[in-house]
């Protein structure tokens, strides 16, 4: 997705989006769609706009989290908009019935993938997406076995909203070190190739017809 620089033109901007991806999982014979749109650090007017409209504890009023574990979650979702404005980084946006649910913001490189952060929310109150999360970590698998690099690495917090080690483990990463509040992680192309196995059998995605440019903030509710 790309914006037109309002420092070189005088005319309103142009946003274009790119539609990468349609996937469906099913779970329970529950079947739930989920569109991928990947983002720039061009579109700083989207990111601005997603970063002021998602607050998670309005959205999960009745799950019980202190309000620091609120605070981090919050803080979670504008590390990965922060980090998708930098320059060699990789984002993109879950949303299901045209309503973002997710986030993730990778830094790719030919030996390591750095996963800088994963955020999902409800589009509903109260109601989590069905695998928003590892909709978009297949997303990001998919990118890592294409380039061939040797690892994804990424750091868990243990003082988040929820716990997410044993989780990430289910995904195939491995515990390699950390300290204080924080678990340094890795998986590498095999054990991706495994975990993508699993995730194929709930998660079926198509390509999607990104020939046309999508204007994200019409398209997308925020």
């Amino acid at each position: 997705m790309q914006i037109t620089n309002p420092l070189q033109q005088r005319h309103s901007p142009k946003f274009t989006g790119i539609h990468i991806a349609n996937s469906v999982n099913c779970i329970k014979n529950i079947e739930t769609s989920i569109d991928l749109y990947e983002i720039t650090n061009k579109d700083r007017a989207f990111l601005k706009k997603l970063r002021e409209s998602i607050k998670v504890r309005d959205l999960m009023p009745d799950v019980k989290i202190p309000k620091e574990g609120f605070d981090r979650w919050q803080e979670m979702l504008n590390l990965a908009i922060d980090k998708a404005e930098n320059t060699g980084h990789k984002s993109f946006i879950a949303a299901k019935d045209n309503k973002p649910c997710g986030i993730i913001t990778f830094k790719p490189d030919k030996r390591t993938f750095y996963l800088d952060c994963i955020c999902t929310w409800p589009v509903e109150v109260g109601k989590k997406v069905t695998l928003a999360g590892q909709t978009l970590f297949k997303q990001m698998f998919s990118e890592f076995l294409k380039q061939k690099s040797n690892f994804i690495e990424l750091t868990a917090i243990l003082n988040g909203p929820f716990p997410v080690v044993h989780k990430y483990m289910r995904l195939g990463f491995k515990q390699v070190g950390g300290e204080n509040f924080l678990v340094a992680m890795r998986t590498n192309q095999e054990q991706c190739k495994n975990t993508m196995k699993y995730l194929d059998d709930i998660i079926i995605t198509s390509p999607a017809d990104s020939s046309k440019d999508i204007n994200l903030l019409e398209k997308l509710e925020l």
